[in-house]
């Protein structure tokens, strides 16, 4: 049992250094090419109306110049050591910067929320069909929460 604990919390610690180590923002390119993943076909028919990076997913509100609203509070990501569900005293959790893409085609908008560290669907809003992770089903270290 130590010998586990040990472990786990090693690849914590590794994990947590590398994630809050790095500090690199994804371009305004990858971050509408992401925004792209999450629309079906991949955004084939859509125009991006809009892109703005916000600083922190602990709180913005983002209006489109069609008054469209989308906003986040308290959106942070915290390691996870799957089974187990985030386990707030012993794993880390962080806020985020944000790009947020608005996108529109001839029958809908949205606006999508990407993770700017690691161009992850980050949450939406809209009237468009999307499949947040373009069908990516493999698990991530880092899940979103709200708190």
């Amino acid at each position: 049992m130590r010998l586990l604990l040990s472990i786990a919390g090693t690849l914590i610690a590794l994990g947590a250094m590398v994630v809050f180590g790095s500090s690199r923002t994804i371009s305004e390119q990858e971050a509408i090419a992401a925004a792209m993943k999450a629309l079906p076909a991949n955004g084939l028919g859509y125009q991006v109306a809009a892109v703005q990076l916000e600083p922190s997913s602990e709180h913005f509100e983002f209006s489109t110049v069609g008054g469209n609203q989308f906003g986040e509070d308290q959106v942070r990501e915290c390691l996870v050591m799957p089974p187990l569900p985030p386990l707030p005293f012993l794993t880390p959790c962080r806020y985020y910067p944000v790009w947020v893409v608005a996108v529109s085609s001839q029958t809908c908008d949205e606006v999508i929320a990407i993770n700017a560290h690691t161009g992850r669907f980050g949450g939406a809003g809209g009237n468009c069909e999307i499949s947040p992770g373009g069908g990516d089903t493999t698990t991530s270290w880092w899940q979103a929460t709200w708190e």
